[in-house]
């Protein structure tokens, strides 16, 4: 997989066999990885999840439309939905609806292997923390459903009432809680939102390049 480093202003291309030699070479102490997209492939089931959720107060949503806006929170997306929608859409009822709808099919969610090869090959000590636009609840039954859940010391996630990225304060947190500076604290992400979210944090950040 091919993927972007962000570090001190400049920009170069990485190959994912090469993330670990990077976090050693680069002098990182602690890592935060984004969770849909990053470390599991969920794409399809959050699509589902989504499209349940209209479907239930008798919307459609178009795919194309959907993968567009994926790195937005629930909320913002459902909201982006509304003022499109013909007909009225009860926000909160969508994100409850789909998150629900999100959990009982969790088991369709995949590990992404290029970033569990990292995970494997950093040492057990290595903090490591998750950093998500997702409710805690979607991120814990996708990180279970691929067990990947041991692999950290912290999920930090936007029901922990903090603001969505691209604002800083979900990585804000997730550092803190590891303890390691700044300077030695690697994001992996994929979306623009999330590194966005990284370099506002003033952290260096792998982006994740899908095809």
């Amino acid at each position: 997989m091919d993927s972007i480093l962000f570090s001190a202003g400049t920009q170069r291309q990485v190959a994912s066999q090469d993330w670990h030699s990077e976090v050693i070479a680069g002098g990182y102490r602690a890592a935060i990885f984004d969770c849909d997209g990053t470390l599991v492939d969920s794409s399809e089931t959050h699509f589902q999840s989504f499209q349940y959720a209209v479907r239930s107060q008798g919307h459609d949503m178009d795919r194309d439309w959907y993968f567009g806006r994926t790195g937005l929170d629930r909320a913002s997306l459902f909201g982006a939905f509304a003022k499109e929608a013909e007909g009225e859409l009860n926000v909160a009822l969508a994100v409850q609806d789909s998150i629900a709808a999100f959990v009982l099919n969790a088991e369709n969610v995949s590990p992404i292997l290029e970033t569990v090869e990292l995970l494997k090959a950093l040492e057990p000590s290595f903090p490591k923390a998750v950093g998500t636009n997702a409710e805690a609840s979607v991120a814990l039954a996708s990180l279970q459903a691929t067990g990947l859940i041991d692999y950290f010391d912290r999920i930090v996630s936007i029901s922990e009432h903090l603001p969505p990225k691209p604002a800083p304060d979900i990585f804000l947190n997730a550092r803190e809680y590891l303890g390691c500076p700044a300077a030695n604290t690697l994001v992996f992400e994929d979306t623009d939102e999330g590194v966005r979210a990284a370099l506002a944090a003033e952290l260096d950040v792998i982006q994740l390049i899908h095809c």
